[in-house]
């Protein structure tokens, strides 16, 4: 494959499935060299046929694991495959499309890989239609058991799928049908009730996951079109906007430390809400303050959007220092929080409060935490789980650029670890760099 030819083929089927990798450029390479390999500093060394003279550097936030590594391998031999034929330029590029999703298929599982391939390729086909004015949604769990040859043809599952009716059957939220590896109707069934629900999952899916365990793997089609794949009782890919994008949920979580940062439970609620909230597609931004920083956010929140006394009474007292140098109002005294809750546009706060009931943030219903995430303005928690505000607008720093909720997470990371969440399920974290003063990101979800 010739060189500009390759490079759009990373493009298309590398960078997009790593969500923030970009090609940090090229070395020297010789045969010996494997077409995919591990570089310095957890990058990624990639070329299409060993005797490549060059390798591709891409380069991420987060290094590269030994499971993305295998995936790209498969990637990579899937697409040696298909352009070492005679077929024409446009046919093969039909066939390219199918190059990621069939090396997913296969590093999952070997004896249901085709069965998963072709699941795939049927579900996506109703992504893209509705049924009745609405959108279908399905729930399978394909097993490992295989069915007699004599079994019904019309038990197949890309024939089930490809009848009228079959819309109706099962949502992966509530119903699920189960596949024979070979790709045959065995059962449907009801999705029990997971007693965890901190599983690395949708909140919505938090029951499918739940039963893929051992050999079984889950896939659904939810309503806004997305794809999952389920395994090991998390998610681990989704095909979001035509791409698919891999999930590695413990590196991120432990990119949600910084400075004090150390509270694991906090971190994974943080996690798992902001999960909940892009696919949820409500959009919101979080910040996740450092031990220390309590304080020092608050400059950039209102007084009427705080959830604590202390925070209230500083803010306050801050306003008459300030008004004592620049001659505001002269008020000196500072109502107490009590009575200021009471002001018409202390509403959310003051129901917040009650809602909330004095818990932190990781001690709060999975769905609540969703819920709050989704109010219009930012979600500010403290290091050890304290919901320091719901809802916030952020006076945001002079020279800021990009949308709202993108400025509100740059500048809130000058205090922790921010995330913005897009309302097409983009997520992205950023924080700090200390020694070349300005904001880094630290990861990109989707």
């Amino acid at each position: 494959m010739k060189r500009e030819r390759f490079l759009t083929f990373l493009h298309d089927h590398i960078l997009s499935m790593f969500a923030g990798s970009e090609i940090a450029g090229e070395e020297e390479s010789g045969p010996r060299d494997a077409c995919v390999a591990q570089g310095t500093g957890g990058t990624l060394l990639v070329k299409f046929s060993r005797n490549d003279a060059t390798r591709f550097v891409i380069k991420r936030v987060q290094p590269f694991k030994t499971f993305e590594l295998s995936l790209v391998r498969s990637i990579i031999e899937e697409s040696n495959i298909i352009f070492k034929t005679d077929l024409g330029e446009d046919f093969l590029q039909g066939l390219e499309g199918q190059v990621t999703q069939r090396a997913i298929c296969k590093a999952l599982s070997k004896s249901a890989g085709e069965t998963l391939n072709t699941l795939l390729t049927v579900v996506s086909q109703w992504g893209l239609r509705t049924y009745e004015g609405r959108k279908a949604q399905f729930g399978f769990i394909v097993t490992n058991t295989k069915c007699p040859k004599e079994t019904n043809p019309n038990m197949r599952i890309d024939h089930i799928l490809r009848k009228d009716y079959s819309a109706l059957l099962s949502d992966g939220k509530n119903t699920c049908m189960a596949i024979s590896s070979d790709g045959y109707l065995l059962s449907y069934q009801s999705l029990g009730h997971s007693p965890n629900r901190n599983l690395l999952a949708p909140y919505e899916y938090i029951d499918m996951a739940n039963l893929c365990t051992g050999a079984k793997i889950g896939v659904c089609l939810v309503s806004e079109g997305d794809v999952l794949i389920f395994k090991d009782r998390q998610l681990l890919f989704a095909k979001r906007n035509g791409a698919w994008v891999c999930f590695s949920h413990e590196e991120i979580i432990s990119k949600l430390a910084d400075k004090a940062n150390e509270v694991e439970d906090v971190r994974k609620a943080i996690y798992l809400s902001a999960l909940d909230t892009s696919f949820a597609r409500d959009g919101g931004c979080i910040v996740h303050v450092n031990s220390g920083d309590r304080m020092n956010i608050l400059k950039h929140i209102d007084a009427g959007d705080l959830l604590f006394k202390d925070c209230y009474d500083y803010k306050q007292q801050e306003r008459i220092n300030q008004s004592f140098f620049v001659g505001l109002d002269g008020q000196t005294e500072i109502p107490p929080f009590e009575e200021f809750l009471k002001e018409d546009r202390c509403s959310k706060s003051a129901n917040l409060i009650r809602i909330i009931q004095g818990k932190k943030f990781q001690e709060l219903d999975r769905k609540l935490r969703q819920e709050l995430i989704g109010i219009d303005g930012a979600t500010i928690i403290d290091y050890d789980g304290s919901i320091i505000a719901c809802g916030a607008i952020i006076k945001i720093e002079a020279g800021s650029v990009g949308g709202g909720r993108l400025a509100a997470a740059k500048t809130l990371s000058n205090y922790g670890i921010s995330m913005k969440i897009s309302a097409d399920g983009k997520i992205e974290g950023f924080r700090m760099d200390r020694n070349k003063l300005r904001v880094k990101p630290i990861f990109v979800i989707g």
